[in-house]
């Protein structure tokens, strides 16, 4: 039987981080995940922001991990070929009432040393380009910043597999053995069991579960469901910035995050569920979410939504749980991380590399890892010059200009496309403005060839989910 060094359970954007952080090392890492592929919970359905942290009182590890990881995000991006952008932010004040807040907000800024700046009449008309055209003043962030969290975490998944770690999807964590000490000794799951020197619990909203299947710490989590309106870049073109209202102790409202790709995010609800399954959306409630987008975004026509969907955010009794467990000697969690996780994912991946490391885990640099991924050309990033030239590739998503070697390259290679969904989150063919109406079948007919799918057997996510038509 093959010992690793570490096992993670859970492939989100924490999972990602610190798979990929421990790539660097000479470790035998093994990473579990129970969907059939990475990123498919929180990690596909948030606002993409890369904050500053600006908004948050300062001395909390929260804070501090998302201050550590900003600076660390155009080195990141970069190196993993995924789309960022420092578009700044601006929280305005509607309200006399909201004013003092905004004054507030700035103080809390410059404690953290993030720069900030109250703007009010002509610069704030000029700031805002024509949105929230009733506020009376707001916050301007320069340093907040926008990423794909998807591409983001495939990347890292990506890297982390090239480097050599062991990545096993469809294959969730059941159960643990430990020995008399009460350390994890193997971890248990449908096919096969695995010898483990240590473990880390990233498994968002079901670490709890996974804590209690370790025999560690008995701590409740839930799901916090955020529905989301998805606009198309005829709205992308007019909202140059993270579009805000002045944050309250609880949220921070509905908020206009500008996508890496000229789309437009309006949401995110913030309301406590019990069924970690549940992802509808409801009719009532993005009403009143698109009722509050209009005191950002004027005259928006419900013409311009392409998507609505919900995400599952993990609310826990006690937020960051990253620590050792007090209970199992070698277990980290990496827990509790609700709303800021793509934020503070650099920082945490190395927080909880110290953390194993004072557990006994050797933290011995590989002499010559992978620390970029080659750069796919993609038909929608490229100039119009470079787009010519690339032409000879038939173009199957017209709304996202994603071309067939585009789908054939999220098929192959680390961490390849299995399904559907799958190509949508590493091209985002289907993703557009038909949601794949026209593309769909193009798209399953190269998932096919190359993952060698009947044609009719295509899934459009989990195994089972296939379309079923012969």
């Amino acid at each position: 039987m093959t010992r690793y060094d570490v096992a993670i359970v859970g492939a989100g954007v924490i999972g990602s981080a610190v798979a990929a952080a421990l790539s660097r090392y000479q470790l035998n890492v093994l990473w579990l995940e129970a969907a059939h592929d990475v990123a498919e919970g929180a990690s596909k359905a948030n606002s993409g922001i890369a904050g500053t942290g600006y908004d948050m009182p300062t001395g909390t590890l929260e804070s501090d991990l998302v201050r550590a990881a900003s600076s660390t995000w155009e080195a990141t991006c970069e190196a993993l070929d995924v789309p960022f952008a420092r578009v700044g932010s601006l929280s305005f004040a509607f309200e006399p009432g909201d004013l003092a807040n905004v004054t507030k907000l700035a103080e809390q800024a410059a404690d953290a040393g993030v720069r900030a700046e109250i703007l009010e009449g002509p610069r704030l008309r000029e700031a805002a380009g024509g949105m929230a055209p009733a506020a009376l003043a707001a916050l301007h962030v320069p340093g907040e910043a926008i990423v794909d969290p998807i591409r983001l975490t495939i990347g890292r998944a990506r890297l982390a597999v090239t480097n050599g770690v062991d990545l096993r999807c469809s294959t969730p964590a059941t159960d643990f053995r430990h020995d008399s000490d009460g350390r994890i000794t193997h971890v248990v799951t449908p096919r096969e069991t695995f010898a483990v020197g240590a473990v880390v619990n990233a498994a968002g909203l079901n670490a709890d579960v996974i804590a209690r299947a370790a025999k560690a710490e008995n701590f409740g989590m839930w799901p916090r469901k955020g529905m989301f309106l998805l606009l198309d870049r005829a709205i992308g073109e007019q909202v140059p910035k993270i579009l805000t209202m002045i944050p309250t102790e609880y949220t921070r409202g509905v908020l206009a995050v500008p996508t890496t790709n000229r789309t437009v995010l309006i949401g995110p609800t913030a309301t406590d569920e019990t069924d970690k399954s549940d992802k509808s959306t409801d009719a009532e409630t993005l009403d009143w979410v698109w009722d509050r987008a209009r005191d950002l975004i004027p005259h928006l026509s419900r013409d311009h939504v392409i998507k609505t969907f919900a995400g599952l955010r993990p609310a826990s009794d006690r937020t960051y749980r990253i620590e050792v467990s007090a209970e199992v000697p070698n277990l980290v969690h990496a827990a509790g991380i609700r709303s800021t996780g793509v934020q503070s994912s650099p920082a945490v991946a190395d927080l909880v590399c110290s953390l194993l490391e004072s557990i006994g885990v050797r933290l011995t640099p590989r002499r010559d890892p992978q620390i970029r991924l080659p750069r796919v050309p993609r038909l929608a990033e490229l100039s119009t010059d470079d787009a010519a030239e690339r032409s000879g590739s038939m173009v199957v998503c017209a709304c996202e200009h994603v071309t067939a070697a585009e789908i054939r390259a999220a098929c192959t290679g680390p961490v390849p496309a299995r399904s559907l969904d799958g190509v949508r989150k590493r091209t985002r063919a289907m993703a557009g403005r038909c949601q794949g109406a026209y593309c769909s079948v193009g798209v399953g007919f190269i998932l096919s060839v190359e993952q060698g799918f009947d044609s009719w057997d295509v899934p459009q996510g989990e195994p089972g989910s296939s379309w079923g038509v012969g």
